[in-house]
Formats: structure tokens, C-alpha cells, sequence
């Protein structure tokens, strides 16, 4: 599969406020490969890893799993991980998961 990655590429609001997706691919057992846009000071809830999942910041700087990334920054994580993802600063990342990434972090009123 080929696929361009231009100005107009379309991005999707989450439901997380900051945070957009642009979705370049979904597979069969639940993963999918996406550039993830996230506003400074945004924040992706804890999740938990059903398969690997590596992360690439393009643009920005996060913090995933204690660990601050930066541009060119490369993150690998390991089935049963568990974290959340924390914009310092506007970013965007390319993220692909093998399988699902369930929201485990309960919601607090």
C-alpha cells in the first residue's frame, strides 16, 4: 500500500481534547498506523498494549512512559506496556500499534 502524506492530509479530532489523528492504515487484528497531532499541553490517557507499538516524533516533544522524546526521538513498546502520552510542546508523532490499545485509566469526576 502506498500512500502520499500532503498539506491536506485529514485530520480527525479525538476524543481527547488537543489531540487529532490522521489515520494511514488500520489492520486486521486491531492496530492501526496514524500520524498523531497533539496540542501543547494535551494528553492521551493510560492505555494498555495488546501488541508492540513504536513511536516516531516528528515534530515536538512528548513524554511517554517517564521518558521525554524529541524530534527524530525513537520509542518501542513492548506487549502488557502500559502508559499514557503527555504533549510538552505542539507535536505531531507517527505512532503504529500491532493490535488493540485499550483506554484503562478510569475517568475521575
Amino acid at each position: 500500500m502506498f500512500s502520499k502524506l500532503t498539506p491536506e492530509q485529514k485530520w480527525t479530532q479525538t476524543d481527547y481534547a488537543g489531540i487529532e489523528r490522521n489515520l494511514l492504515r488500520q489492520n486486521n487484528t486491531g492496530g492501526r498506523t496514524s500520524l498523531v497531532r497533539l496540542a501543547k499541553g494535551s494528553r492521551f490517557p493510560t492505555h494498555e498494549h495488546h501488541g508492540t507499538e513504536e513511536v516516531l516524533v516528528i515534530k515536538g516533544s512528548v513524554i511517554i512512559s517517564g521518558i521525554t522524546l524529541r524530534e527524530n526521538d525513537y520509542l518501542f513498546t513492548e506487549p502488557g506496556e502500559q502508559h499514557d502520552v503527555r504533549a510538552i510542546e505542539d507535536s505531531i508523532i507517527y505512532v503504529a500499534s500491532q493490535k488493540t490499545t485499550p483506554i484503562i485509566e478510569k475517568e475521575t469526576t
